[in-house]
């Protein structure tokens, strides 16, 4: 049984060129003002991480002071409040101790490409991990081009894509300078 049929919705569109022209403002009239919605966003967002700031610095400075003091008090304090059996408590509705870290590797005397490149000339390949990423640009060109490379990029089901699309551009208007209104009291009557 063949599946049933749907309809695309109904799409308005405009009849004469008045009612595009109408159509074309109003579309530019609303992202200007999604666009100035945005700077006001962005504005307000400003205000309130600087707001975030003043309050939140102390309370960071206050907190690293903290942690540095009850550091050097559990270097001291943990054998006896752990009785050496273990490397944290539950203390203050806190976990409070010492953790292993993951381990990094660390190089001294040498940069990763210069340990890669004595790695590759003594063929210890084990520790090196080769990848490998596909040239989009180069594998476009080619396709273009239809040369041998695009053919066989074109046989394993590669192909360029490029469409059509509609667009609605207009002008922005240029920056304008803003400038202060005078102050009544320094006009002349």
């Amino acid at each position: 049984m063949a599946p049933p049929r749907r309809k695309a919705p109904k799409q308005d569109a405009p009849q004469t060129l008045e009612q595009a022209i109408a159509l074309i403002s109003e579309y530019r009239d609303l992202i200007d003002k999604v666009g100035e919605l945005e700077l006001a966003k962005g504005s307000a967002i400003a205000r309130i991480e600087a707001e975030y700031d003043t309050f939140a610095k102390p309370l960071e400075v206050r907190s690293i002071e903290i942690f540095r003091q009850l550091r050097a008090w559990w270097a001291v304090a943990a054998p006896a409040m752990t009785e050496g059996k273990r490397k944290s408590i539950l203390l203050a509705g806190c976990n409070i101790g010492e953790r292993t870290t993951p381990p990094a590797l660390k190089l001294k005397g040498i940069t990763q490409e210069g340990l890669v490149e004595k790695l590759l000339d003594l063929g210890l390949k084990t520790y090196l991990r080769i990848t490998h990423k596909l040239d989009k640009p180069a594998a476009i060109k080619a396709l273009k081009a239809e040369d041998a490379g695009g053919k066989q990029l074109a046989e394993f089901g590669a192909s360029v894509k490029q469409a059509e699309e509609f667009f609605i551009d207009w002008p922005k208007p240029a920056a304008t300078e803003t400038v202060p209104e005078a102050d009544p009291a320094e006009q002349d009557d």
